[in-house]
């Protein structure tokens, strides 16, 4: 804090009351006592200093935790099993893309067929088409999934 601005403070809290003596009634008079910490003409204060209020304590950068062998070892068999997962989905849309449905709406035909044995069959080529459709849409999601938990 600037000393000259505190002494000022200071001074400027010495207000010396003093009363008038009138005829008929005592008024108190406040007199201020003059500053002699003010600058004279021609001097020149140094600015005080200013603090950014934004300013923090630099950042320390903890280095990254070793891992053990065992950590080691898993990571690498996870990114086995991401890379198997990522060839096997490629190479499904891959196929996928080569499939070609025919002019007429019997030489394709989807069947699905559930847990329980039950099964639908279709070959009807816009029920194809459309089915087809959703599955590229599905892979390529799938693939840019597995793509991004590839990383090391």
């Amino acid at each position: 804090m600037n000393t000259n601005l505190a002494k000022k403070a200071a001074r400027v809290a010495e207000v010396v009351v003093e009363p008038v003596k009138s005829a008929d009634v005592a008024a108190p008079v406040l007199t201020i006592v003059k500053d002699e910490t003010e600058e004279k003409p021609g001097e020149v204060q140094p600015p005080a200093p200013v603090i950014a209020p934004w300013a923090t304590a630099p950042e320390v950068k903890e280095e990254p935790r070793k891992l053990s062998l065992e950590e080691k070892i898993q990571r690498v068999e996870d990114l086995t099993l991401l890379i198997e997962r990522f060839r096997a989905l490629a190479e499904s849309r891959r196929k996928l893309q080569t499939f070609q449905i025919g002019a007429d709406s019997l030489s394709s035909t989807i069947l699905l067929r559930d847990a329980s044995g039950n099964e639908f069959k279709t070959s009807n080529s816009a029920v194809i088409t459309s089915v087809i459709d959703e599955m590229k849409r599905t892979l390529d999601a799938k693939v840019r999934e597995v793509e991004t938990l590839i990383n090391f």
